[in-house]
């Protein structure tokens, strides 16, 4: 018993020697070892191109000049963003261009998340989150500070594709057509246009909007007389659309969006970007209560802040 126990103890010593030696010798070899350099090595070529390095400064500006209440914080990134001229655009775009409110106060992260995807993609973006949290007040005041015309369309349950792209009269024997509010819209150059409440619109309706919604889509006009060059309307340079809704088109369960339809697959596909637009922080919305109503006292402002937290 006793040798068999020592043979056993023997041969444990030997392994667990033979393992710390092996251990040793990798240890040794990584700290001498040198990766071999060839002359065919090649840099590793990135998936993308960074887009920062592509675009001209020309006419562009750090979002954070335009932005008041600026500060840093998890989430939010500082970018460029196209600042347009007003020279560029006719007395009638112009109008549509809104006015910066001085005691507005955005959501910086999805302000920040918006911009990004105006400047860098070329697909439909929609905003979700509760009712009344500023989704159209914020594509709203992109639009505004960037110096582009805005145009919203708020969609019912009633509304036809005629309404948004247009209808034909008859007068003194002939027929005349008009274009939708959308036809105008997209021949503006850097137009925002904002699609509100579109999941209380039939869906077949918003397909209609399918073509123009894809990326170099193009507004197809079938009840247009005319040939089929007349019936398309090409979207002009710049022109982004911004989805605003209480849902992300799936339909509402939470009985709170009465009257919000399941939107079809193919629709939602076209949609490149999902942002969600959460509520002010309590400081910042008191913050901007109190600029807006000077003659109102921090103590009547905390207190309706803290009221309207509750809901």
């Amino acid at each position: 018993m006793t040798t068999g126990a020592t043979v056993s103890m023997s041969t444990s010593d030997r392994i667990k020697a033979e393992l710390k030696a092996r251990v040793q010798s990798r240890r040794t070899e990584g700290e001498t070892a040198k990766p071999e350099v060839t002359a065919e090595s090649k840099p590793v070529e990135p998936w993308f191109k960074d887009s920062t390095k592509i675009e001209s400064d020309t006419g562009m500006i750090n979002l954070s000049k335009l932005v008041p209440n600026w500060k840093s914080q998890k989430g939010v990134t500082d970018l460029k963003v196209h600042l347009f001229n007003l020279s560029d655009y006719d007395d009638d775009a112009k109008a549509h261009i809104p006015e910066i409110d001085p005691f507005y106060r955005p959501n910086l992260k999805a302000l920040t998340q918006l911009a990004y995807a105006v400047e860098h993609t070329d697909m439909p973006i929609l905003l979700t989150g509760p009712a009344s949290v500023g989704k159209t007040s914020l594509m709203k005041y992109f639009a505004a500070i960037t110096n582009r015309p805005f145009y919203r369309i708020n969609f019912n349950g009633s509304m036809d594709s005629s309404s948004i792209l247009g209808t034909i009269s008859a007068s003194a024997g002939s027929t005349e057509w008009h274009d939708g509010f959308l036809t105008e819209a997209i021949k503006i150059p850097n137009a925002i246009i904002g699609l509100d409440e579109w999941t209380v619109c039939p869906p077949e309706i918003i397909m209609s909007l399918q073509n123009v919604l894809e990326r170099n889509g193009r507004l197809m006009l079938t009840d247009k007389p005319g040939d089929a060059q007349d019936k398309i309307v090409h979207p002009a340079n710049g022109v982004r659309f911004i989805l605003a809704d209480n849902t992300r088109g799936n339909g509402d369960t939470s009985g709170k969006y009465v009257g919000t339809q399941p939107q079809n697959s193919a629709t939602l596909d076209r949609i490149g970007t999902f942002i969600q637009v959460d509520f002010l922080n309590r400081n910042d919305e008191v913050d901007m209560l109190m600029a807006s109503f000077p003659l109102a006292t921090k103590k009547l402002v905390d207190c309706m802040v803290q009221v309207a937290n509750l809901c």
